[in-house]
């Protein structure tokens, strides 16, 4: 009786599932037809780790008939001009979807969520409210220090191990280890040992890679994480109360803080607060909040999961764009003459330190191509390669205007919505200003630093491209989200590659790629690369 009823019952509620979730996107939105029944469809493409030129090479097949995607039955992917705006602007509050909430971790049986995972935006806002201040632009300065220690013994490094040696080097290996050291150094005052060790310290890079691998398969389907790494019985009997190698280390380092911070002691006190690194400003801001009335208390998981954030999240991207950077640079030599060129001038000046430039000659006159070049590879190559997933929350739906105003479709409540940085920025609409129609051609896939020269700048392949033109493309650049989700490391990332990828062209100007068939790329969210073998010193 009762399995027959099953019989009868299972293929109805089936029916009911897929026709609600079908009818969220309209059926005019073209896509695959597998993803318009089941999350599986993206789910294997994640799981190939090329979707991020799948999804590029169904956006080009629809553009002009639709600049929206389906990719799942509730899923949209969109491309174009002004969207940005109708997606992420501050007032369409879209909160982020179930994908992020698979990047959570467990800390002693609890999820502890990073800035980036958490997906409420209450909880979001009070957490943020918290640490802004730490990332501030005005703040850069002070964080200078530690990445200029840490670049000059990563530049001494590469010298003494390889260049001396006339040594091929896994450059590749080397930037992740560099961007790892310094992260260390500016959250915790401490580098990893990557750069000494020339080695995965405790295979903190390994774990972290898995974790990607897992958690983007797995993130197009988020109710899997509920039955897999996050379910109950999993996570009471056979999870480690903390399972991350970064956050045992973390965990360690701020236990150290909070007992120098306990001792009663002003110097230990002093010792652990008065440190120029991130720990010292979230322990202020931590006695600051128990201070005030109202306002939330900053737990030791809260300030864990920050420390975890600011290492895991910033090393794996900005080590990826780093590996775009000398990729690009050593395969297009023009690009790299003029660069090189660039240098030696500021250099000829005294434009620019010999070793390091600082923060503030980086971003001088006198290496605008270098900006150029670092931009363009940020355009081209955006550390994470997957659409930026939001939610659809209000019950009128979110409407979508086609760039020419023309066309209006309105998105239902329950609908998930994105961009992918990877596609958008190969939109020649957006990032080629010549670009006039489809019959044309564009270089938007091509790296193209000048692409972002200023029209009155005096090098000789400027665009000519107006101030207007140059303003869209910044605005239209998502490599660091956009709106109130904005990565708040963005001006740490952007000091870090403004310092060391003119550092490292100064200290070994004739640094030839290898073998360019060793280059090979996986998405897993993070568009990850290996292969990148160099001589220093040829």
């Amino acid at each position: 009786m009762i399995f027959s009823l099953l019989l009868w019952i299972t293929p109805l509620l089936l029916l009911i599932y897929l026709s609600n979730t079908y009818a969220l996107v309209p059926s005019r939105i073209p896509g695959p037809l597998l993803a318009k029944f089941t999350d599986l469809w993206r789910l294997l493409s994640v799981y190939g780790r090329n979707t991020h030129e799948e999804q590029d090479k169904l956006h080009k097949r629809y553009r002009g008939r639709s600049d929206l995607v389906r990719l799942g039955p509730n899923l949209v992917s969109a491309s174009g001009p002004g969207y940005i705006q109708q997606i992420y602007a501050i007032d369409k509050k879209l909160p982020k979807s179930n994908f992020y909430a698979t990047f959570q971790n467990i800390v002693n049986g609890r999820r502890a969520a990073s800035l980036v995972a958490v997906t409420d935006e209450a909880v979001h806002a009070r957490m943020k409210r918290l640490v802004a201040n730490a990332y501030a632009l005005s703040t850069l300065v002070e964080f200078e220090p530690l990445v200029d220690s840490t670049t000059n013994f990563f530049l001494d490094t590469l010298q003494q191990r390889f260049a001396a040696e006339k040594k091929e080097i896994d450059l590749g290996f080397y930037l992740q280890a560099y961007a790892f050291d310094v992260m260390g150094e500016l959250t915790m005052s401490r580098r990893l040992g990557f750069i000494e060790q020339g080695m995965d310290v405790n295979n903190i890079m390994k774990s972290i890679d898995a974790n990607f691998e897992y958690f983007s398969v797995i993130g197009q389907m988020p109710w899997l994480d509920e039955l897999l790494g996050k379910n109950p019985m999993y996570v009471k009997y056979f999870r480690k109360n903390v399972s991350s190698p970064i956050l045992k280390f973390a965990q360690q380092l701020l236990q150290e803080r909070l007992q120098h911070l306990e001792s009663g002691k002003e110097s230990e006190k002093e010792s652990a607060i008065g440190k120029p690194d991130f720990l010292a400003r979230f322990l202020q801001a931590k006695s600051q909040a128990s201070g005030d009335e109202g306002t939330e208390p900053m737990t030791d998981g809260l300030l864990l999961s920050l420390m975890f954030g600011n290492i895991n999240a910033g090393a794996d991207t900005i080590a990826t764009t780093l590996r775009a950077v000398f990729y690009y640079l050593l395969t297009h030599p023009k690009e790299l003459a003029t660069l090189k060129q660039e240098l030696q001038t500021a250099q000829d000046n005294g434009a620019v330190t010999m070793s390091c430039p600082t923060w503030h000659e980086s971003q001088s006159e006198h290496l605008v191509y270098t900006r150029c070049v670092i931009k363009e590879a940020i355009r081209l190559w955006p550390a994470l390669s997957l659409p930026l997933e939001r939610v659809v929350v209000d019950p009128a739906g979110l409407p979508l205007h086609s760039p020419d105003g023309e066309d209006k479709i309105v998105l239902k409540q329950g609908t998930i919505v994105g961009i992918n940085p990877y596609v958008l920025h190969r939109d020649p609409r957006v990032f080629d200003p010549n670009f006039t129609d489809s019959s044309s051609p564009s270089n938007v896939d091509s790296f193209d630093p000048a692409r972002w020269l200023p029209s009155n700048s005096s090098l000789k392949n400027s665009r000519g491209n107006t101030d207007a033109q140059l303003k869209t493309m910044e605005h239209d650049l998502l490599t660091f989200s956009a709106g109130k989700r904005s990565c708040l490391g963005k001006n740490i990332a952007m000091m870090e590659m403004c310092k060391v990828v003119p550092a490292l062209i100064m200290k070994f100007p004739n640094m030839q790629l290898v073998d360019k068939s060793r280059w090979k790329v996986k998405n897993a969210w993070v568009l990850a690369q290996t292969g990148l073998f160099v001589k220093l010193n040829p």
